[in-house]
């Protein structure tokens, strides 16, 4: 009979993974500092003579450092070092898949990470009874701690996938920002009016909700990176991205505010389209098999198949949902959150279909040059790397642009028209300099041929794709 103990239940690289991870001197010091820094603060909080006030920022700020910087920086290198010890394939010899190696990396990290929110709770509570600390609020900050955690052990394992450290740590880096900036928003509105109201509820679960999409996101990210080509998950990240979207677009209903849906809805689907954008073409009929079944299925491959063309599809499909969140009282209407851009408009204006293609130009515009420069490259690999840079260079040169443009006056509008940078128009448009037709004929233009030539340089790959759709 099969032995009922600890690994029998669980994946064989989650028990791996949390042997290995608990037995470190960094985790058991980590541990044991923290316990340290927690009496610490406590007698800090009881000596000074404003209370347990004094010592709140000391408090938070380790356990902040701990559960964001520490605990998810252990995973920097958990799938690449799989590669560099040429134990990966060894472990893909197995029953598991690409889905459950990354799950179970996490899922380890994120059990040690558990030990310290659960070693921390008792000080909360100590905290409660030295009086002038409100537990609720104090709770549900350690709650989105641990989910702020959680997404950050999910980004670096996902990313951990890239083989280059630079790459990675670019990555990393740029998330950082994200993440602090977050928190420090947190920090200044929500938990600092105490968690009032009902908006501020809708607010809290909407991030947490958005934090969970998140964690699904990278581990799916990362998985895809190691597993072969044969294997499908751009579906299911594809279809789990919409129906978020759906979802944070309901619960504006629910009276969310207007800005908080346009900034997660543009969040999640902005990721997922350039997750589609970056996809290898798939080589393998297999992968394609589920979609012959009838007209209906073959239709939603050209959406929902891994690929980058029908990425291209997904992208569309994406934007128009964003449109949607957009739309206010016009279709087209940005509302609220871009109202320096413009006055508001009861009616149709061509300055609004202006500037929403740019908005969705700048990410879309990178798969032109990709396709133009960078053509064998793109056949059988993933192209976020090309992507990033791509990105990077558009960057540098919409700083050059726009300096230039704004110092020759009388030539605004040529270099504006002869420039076609999406980024370089949205500043022209903030500059109020668009207001020609011909500005939006350029953005309609960018679109076309940001579609149509990678389309016509990949010729073979898009027939191939059809054909293993129409056929076994």
């Amino acid at each position: 009979m099969r032995m009922n103990d600890f690994p029998s239940g669980f994946s064989p690289v989650l028990v791996k993974e949390l042997r290995q991870g608990m037995r470190t001197h960094l985790f058991v010091g980590a541990f044991l500092l923290l316990q340290v820094v927690m009496i610490f603060s406590l007698f800090l909080g009881v000596s000074s003579r404003h209370g347990p006030d004094a010592a709140n920022g000391f408090f938070w700020f380790f356990i902040v450092a701990m559960l964001l910087v520490v605990q998810p920086l252990r995973g920097f290198n958990s799938l690449s070092d799989e590669y560099l010890r040429n134990t990966m394939d060894l472990i893909q010899l197995t029953r598991l898949d690409s889905w459950r190696i990354t799950l179970g990396k996490w899922t380890a990290l994120n059990a040690q990470s558990l030990l310290f929110l659960t070693g921390v709770l008792p000080y909360l509570v100590m905290r409660y009874f030295l009086g002038n600390v409100n537990f609720v609020v104090d709770l549900v900050a350690l709650g989105m701690v641990g989910l702020g955690s959680a997404l950050a052990s999910a980004i670096t394992v996902g990313c951990s996938a890239f083989r280059f450290t630079i790459l990675r740590g670019l990555f990393v880096l740029g998330f950082a920002f994200g993440f602090s900036g977050l928190f420090g928003f947190l920090q200044s509105t929500l938990f600092a009016s105490g968690l009032s109201g009902s908006g501020t509820l809708w607010q809290l679960g909407l991030i947490a909700l958005s934090l969970v999409y998140g964690c699904f996101f990278f581990l799916s990210f990362g998985a895809s990176r190691i597993a072969s080509l044969s294997e499908n998950l751009a579906t299911r990240k594809r279809v789990v991205a919409l129906g978020f979207a759906l979802l944070v677009l309901s619960l504006g209903l629910a009276g969310i505010e207007e800005e908080w849906v346009i900034v997660v809805s543009a969040i999640v689907l902005g990721l997922a389209a350039i997750d589609a954008l970056t996809e290898p073409v798939p080589i393998y009929s297999r992968v394609l098999i589920p979609f012959r079944k009838n007209v209906i299925t073959r239709l939603a491959a050209r959406f929902f198949a891994p690929g980058w063309i029908s990425g291209i599809g997904f992208f569309f499909l994406c934007a128009a949902l964003w449109a949607v969140a957009l739309h206010g009282d016009d279709f087209f209407f940005i509302g609220k959150f871009t109202a320096k851009f413009g006055p508001r408009a009861s009616n149709f204006h061509p300055g609004q279909v202006f500037l929403f293609l740019s908005m969705i130009n700048l990410l879309l515009f990178p798969l032109l040059l990709i396709h133009l420069f960078f053509r064998k490259r793109v056949s059988g690999n993933f192209t976020l790397a090309l992507y990033v840079f791509v990105q990077c260079v558009l960057l540098f040169l919409t700083t050059m642009i726009v300096p230039l443009a704004t110092t020759v006056v009388r030539s605004e509008a040529v270099i504006y028209t002869l420039v076609p940078l999406p980024s370089v128009l949205i500043v022209a448009h903030q500059s109020g300099h668009v207001d020609e037709p011909r500005y939006l004929v350029v953005a309609l233009a960018t679109t076309f041929f940001s579609v149509v030539v990678p389309l016509l340089r990949q010729r073979q790959a898009c027939a191939r794709f059809r054909l293993h759709l129409k056929h076994p």
